[in-house]
């Protein structure tokens, strides 16, 4: 059973939480300066995706005209569009990344909020509140089930994301407490996502699929529907089902005061993050490779890397980025590791199928996880070894912000061409914008 000694009606109190003290408010500055960061982030990944043959399919399957897709000239249903949207912000794994929980948590919020900020026409400044308490409420629940959550098998920023995008759509919905603790229940009541999705289109599509379940738990919310008000912390409810170690009182503890979202990184790779510093390690020694070839290698590396990302033999661009092998061969045989390397043909392309299993992972618990050694033997009989203690992107070497408005460029030039710097413009501009609609224009490419 959960351990604490009596039900609290937590998704009352959690509604009451951030509604009442939000409403008309806006979050202490640095909690707002770094919404932005994810908002910008994360509008970024999602259009740089948007043509994706995945998110074709996502479009394909729903209709309507209400809302605008990011990075498409289409127009879906409010359920539909954030399906879209949160499935093309998490679909290359370049989003953000909370490292103690894991979660991506920009992309549930950033489809509900463009879904409900657009209908009910908030303006900037709203969405950014709306999306920062998501942002919030995701990692306060993450950080609650504990690391035996994601052991189990998960997929932490399916299960959570939910409640994060209904509480962004409530806020921006204008639901009252009560209406938005329905919502909260409701969200949690649609529950989704485990890890054995990963490498597959089942990952991208557990985001998006919480942000429309967030979004459909608004609505039904505000037609009346209701939900348990113990949906959250009742002796069924989502911490005692999903990890009965859980500790929930970190959802409610310091809130307002003790900002989590502070801890969320941006990611330099497009694959999982316990790759990062192995990649680090191989573009490093990459020029000083100078024309030779690699025998073989060897990774230290924290225990998570082999099994979180050990595939050793990824057969396309998406199970790509779950093999720490790939990103180091890649790494060392083109000297960077971006999108081309996480392409359908560069994920079978002989040699570096024939690096990734010269190379040995070897993990080690006194190992952190932004941490890595490569060692490689090299065929003159020489050696190379670069160290890594903390991987770019990381909490102790974020990315500056030159590097991360140029990975932003990076992501949606090919969709926009010179537009990429409206993009950029109406992204960090949007806390002082009327609407979304400066910010859904800047998306929008000229030909879908």
């Amino acid at each position: 059973m959960v351990n604490y000694p009596a039900i609290r009606n937590m998704a009352a109190e959690l509604a009451t939480a951030l509604g009442s003290r939000y409403r008309g408010a806006g979050l202490p500055p640095p909690a707002h300066e770094e919404t932005v960061r994810t908002l910008f982030n994360v509008v970024h990944t999602a259009v740089g995706a948007a043509a994706h043959p995945i998110v074709d399919g996502v479009v394909r399957a729903h209709s309507g005209s209400a809302v605008p897709v990011l990075g498409r000239r289409s127009t879906l249903d409010a359920y539909g569009a954030a399906l879209a949207v949160g499935t093309a912000a998490h679909l290359d794994d370049y989003d953000d990344t909370h490292l103690a929980t894991v979660i991506h948590p920009g992309a549930a919020c950033l489809g509900a909020a463009l879904s409900l900020g657009w209908l009910h026409e908030s303006s900037g400044a709203d969405v950014v509140r709306a999306v920062g308490l998501g942002v919030e409420t995701q990692l306060r629940l993450g950080l609650a089930l504990t690391d035996a959550h994601y052991d189990a098998g998960w997929h932490i920023t399916g299960t959570c994301g939910g409640v994060g995008a209904a509480v962004t759509a409530g806020l921006l919905a204008g639901l009252s407490d009560a209406e938005l603790a329905v919502a909260i229940g409701l969200a949690v009541s649609q529950t989704v996502g485990h890890r054995e999705g990963f490498g597959s289109a089942a990952k991208p599509i557990n985001a998006g699929k919480a942000a429309a379940n967030g979004v459909l738990s608004v609505l039904l919310a505000r037609s009346g529907l209701s939900s348990p008000l113990s949906s959250l912390d009742g002796p069924r409810g989502f911490f005692a089902v999903l990890t009965p170690s859980a500790a929930p009182s970190i959802v409610l503890a310091d809130l307002g005061t003790r900002w989590h979202l502070l801890d969320n990184t941006y990611k330099p790779y497009p694959c999982g993050i316990v790759c990062h510093p192995a990649i680090d390690a191989a573009v490093a020694l990459y020029p000083a490779l100078a024309g030779r070839r690699v025998v073989s290698a060897e990774l230290r590396c924290h225990p998570l890397v082999p099994e979180l990302t050990g595939n050793p033999s990824p057969l396309n661009g998406l199970q790509a980025r779950f093999s720490t092998v790939h990103g180091v061969a890649t790494g060392l045989l083109d000297g960077a590791v971006g999108l081309p390397q996480y392409s359908d043909a560069r994920a079978v392309a002989p040699e570096v199928a024939v690096l990734r299993l010269a190379i040995s992972p070897r993990p080690d618990p006194a190992c952190r996880r932004d941490e890595a050694t490569l060692t490689v033997l090299l065929d003159d009989g020489s050696s190379l070894c670069e160290h890594v203690e903390h991987a770019r992107g990381s909490m102790a070497r974020p990315l500056t912000p030159a590097e991360l408005a140029a990975k932003g460029r990076g992501l949606v030039e090919p969709v926009l061409g010179a537009g990429w710097a409206d993009l950029a413009a109406a992204s960090f501009g949007l806390p002082a914008a009327p609407d979304l609609h400066t910010l859904v224009d800047a998306a929008t490419p000229e030909q879908s």
